[in-house]
């Protein structure tokens, strides 16, 4: 596991971090479940409701070894906790997936000495606000108008793309698998959009404009399909289309 530029090994060594065998916890298991169970009054069971996951887990516990005496233990303990501060992508990897995620502190970073000038127990564990992993980003082409593009991933679960839209149009759509957006906002070479199909936001230069989107909906890409969409179509002049979408994971 790196966050930044610091290495969390896994096994043993004389020098650095080392995560203990089953000190990797919530990485590879799914998030919690939430749902809300309504019980069938004078009968049997519940409810069908949706079942939505919760904020991803991750407990990490291990050593931090040093053969260089006791100012250098010193200074990997402060290293962990500011390392710790404010969002961090962290990139794992393990058992032959390379993946990544961002999260944020989400207890007390333990940091004790176990064997004075040498060794130091440690833990901190680390709340990701979307549960998904993300792997290798998917080769897909930038597209021009009316062309449609071929959108798959390798992961395990649904994927949400980002659109990069760019050119010089007064106005456009975008056609999905299953939905259509129409965007009431022009395009211009310095303010190229950004739609997130997952929120269903648009923003321009890190800002959201109000009032840009005529109708439509964002969408996700099931895994293990090959859809042949993402058509753009202008209201008049030119652009291009490029997704961005990243195989998605559990």
């Amino acid at each position: 596991m790196r966050i930044d530029d610091t290495v969390f090994w896994g096994g043993y060594g004389d020098e650095g971090f080392f995560i203990d065998a089953e000190g990797f916890e919530g990485w590879e298991d799914t998030p919690d479940a939430r749902y809300e169970e309504i019980v069938v009054p004078g009968a049997d069971g519940s409810y069908d409701s949706e079942t939505e996951l919760a904020a991803r887990l991750l407990i990490v516990t291990g050593k931090c070894v040093t053969k260089l005496g006791p100012d250098k233990l010193g200074w990997y303990g402060r290293r962990l906790t500011g390392l710790l501060q404010g969002k961090k992508r962290v990139h794992v990897d393990y058992q032959g997936l390379q993946s990544f995620a961002d999260g944020r502190l989400a207890s007390a970073v333990k940091f004790r000495t176990s064997l004075p000038g040498r060794e130091a127990r440690f833990q901190f564990s680390l709340r990701f606000h979307n549960p998904r992993k993300f792997g290798a980003k998917v080769p897909l082409a930038v597209t021009g108008p009316g062309a449609t593009q071929e959108i798959f991933h390798h992961g395990n679960t649904t994927a949400y793309p980002q659109l990069v839209v760019r050119g010089t149009m007064p106005g456009y759509r975008i056609e999905g698998p299953d939905s259509t957006w129409s965007i009431a906002r022009a395009v211009t070479p310095a303010t190229p959009h950004l739609l997130d199909t997952a929120t269903g936001v648009l923003s321009e230069n890190g800002n959201v404009p109000l009032a840009s989107i005529r109708s439509g909906s964002g969408w996700g890409i099931p895994p293990g399909r090959i859809f042949n969409t993402h058509r753009l179509i202008p209201d008049s002049g030119s652009g291009t289309l490029e997704t961005v979408l990243y195989d998605t994971y559990l």
